[in-house]
């Protein structure tokens, strides 16, 4: 994968390993919302040209992918730009800019697509959700949608854990119904424990405790 070993494709905006309850974690619980099987890749890309096929002027032509060349970013810029060009038609220039100058562009939205990496505050569902109120300070793509702020600040007072977690889940479905934005992929932990290890803890910032580990007895 052009992002590298410790990527995996993206099922939706909140990434494997947030918690949700004793019977898994958020995407588990949740599934996938981002199709990601491969033998429906085909089918997906059939449709998304009867999409273009259908809009005024077709497919658009000389557009620009920005990105900050960090890190596996370029590789990424070039898989995704050739891979619309080879499976959609679609002309798009991949270009490395500074951070500075992404921001800048997201800012005032002069841009036709562009990269950037995120990186929640904690490790619950909600820290991926909030900054895309239409008012939140860190909402650079200038998204808004009253049902979304509705969602987030029922989720904000609720004191049932089952329900902010059904209002959470449908915060995601939402946002990505919007197209809001377009998750492509999760850097996770390469790190392994041992099969006959267990106790491992790790705290909302993403930090591992190995101080309650142990052998397993069963």
């Amino acid at each position: 994968m052009a992002a590298g070993d410790a990527a995996c494709p993206a099922e939706g905006f909140i990434a494997p390993g947030v918690p949700e309850n004793e019977d898994g974690d958020f995407r588990t619980v949740g599934g996938s919302v981002v199709e990601t099987d491969p033998e429906k890749y085909q089918s997906s890309c059939l449709e998304a040209q009867k999409l273009l096929n259908a809009a005024a002027g077709g497919a658009p032509t000389g557009l620009e992918y920005l990105y900050v060349d960090e890190g596996t970013a370029g590789d990424v810029a070039q898989e995704v730009c050739g891979e619309w060009s080879r499976a959609l038609g679609v002309d798009v220039t991949p270009k490395a800019v500074t951070a500075e100058e992404l921001e800048t562009a997201l800012r005032t939205g002069e841009y036709d697509l562009a990269a950037g990496t995120f990186q929640p505050l904690g490790n619950d569902a909600e820290c991926f959700l909030r900054p895309w109120v239409t008012d939140g300070e860190e909402n650079v793509l200038g998204y808004a949608n009253s049902a979304y702020d509705t969602l987030m600040s029922i989720i904000a007072s609720a004191s049932d854990s089952a329900a902010r977690m059904g209002c959470l889940h449908d915060a995601e479905e939402l946002l990505l119904g919007d197209y809001a934005l377009a998750p492509l992929y999760t850097t996770v932990t390469a790190d392994q424990l041992r099969e006959n290890l267990t106790g491992v803890c790790r705290d909302a910032r993403g930090w591992f405790s190995f101080a309650s580990v142990a052998v397993r007895t069963a």
